[in-house]
């Protein structure tokens, strides 16, 4: 039941957002091209491909899992079905081959590759980047409280709260910067899961200009300089190789 739940809530939540993103005025004759990372058994990827054909739309959904024996599960799931524009590939977001998409998805990638998720949705010119963060660990170890909130953070669960915060603040500035409007809210009751927070990201129609571009990467300098954090996985990965024009 609880599964049932989220996967029905990110569905209502991709199909709000397709209509908001480039997706909505394409030609329905081409393809949606979807990359799910950590599919595991692949209820989300189903869903998402029963959606949008559901929509009348093509599909070429790709379900990306680490574990060979639920690819296998999978795939034989779609030859049972007779399923079209759908498959599991074994691998992960480091290694699976770079292709364009247009939507890609990653529920609950562990630290950075949540952050490896979202870069390859920027190079890949998707539409639509949709993350259901997991472990923030990246930013904890580096961050110090500054003096004015050493009394909040002393506490553990505060500094660990105070992390995830930067993180997804961190990660929803630099999309923003890379031409998307992001948002970051809970998608879900807490009671359903405990890793209930969404970053959403959907690819504007005009590219922001240069001076607000350079706006956003300096409140992430800032924020990053107030609690001492050298380094953000995603800002590292951007500036290492910057994003294409969507193709």
């Amino acid at each position: 039941w609880r599964k049932w739940r989220q996967i029905n809530k990110f569905v209502e939540v991709l199909s709000h957002a397709i209509g908001q993103s480039p997706l909505a005025t394409r030609d329905a004759a081409l393809p949606v091209r979807v990359l799910d990372f950590g599919a595991g058994k692949g209820y989300l990827t189903f869903a998402v491909h029963h959606h949008l054909q559901a929509s009348g739309r093509r599909t070429d959904v790709t379900g990306v899992e680490l574990r060979t024996e639920l690819t296998d599960l999978c795939n034989s799931a779609v030859a049972r079905l007779g399923l079209q524009g759908l498959r599991f590939d074994a691998g992960d977001v480091r290694t699976h081959a770079a292709a364009a998409t247009d939507i890609m998805i990653a529920l609950h990638a562990c630290d950075t590759a949540t952050d490896v998720a979202m870069h390859r949705g920027i190079t890949a010119g998707a539409s639509i980047i949709l993350c259901s963060p997991c472990c923030h660990k990246q930013l904890r170890p580096q961050m110090r409280s500054p003096e004015v909130l050493q009394p909040m953070l002393r506490h553990g669960i505060h500094m660990a709260e105070q992390a995830e915060m930067l993180t997804d603040s961190l990660r929803a500035l630099l999309l923003q910067s890379a031409g998307y409007d992001a948002q970051v809210f809970e998608f879900i009751s807490p009671e359903h899961t405990s890793k209930n927070k969404m970053v959403l990201a959907v690819r504007r129609a005009q590219p922001l200009p240069a001076g607000q571009r350079l706006a956003l990467r300096a409140q992430v300098s800032a924020l990053k300089a107030f609690y001492g954090v050298a380094e953000q996985a995603l800002e590292t990965l951007l500036d290492a190789r910057p994003a294409d024009p969507p193709p």
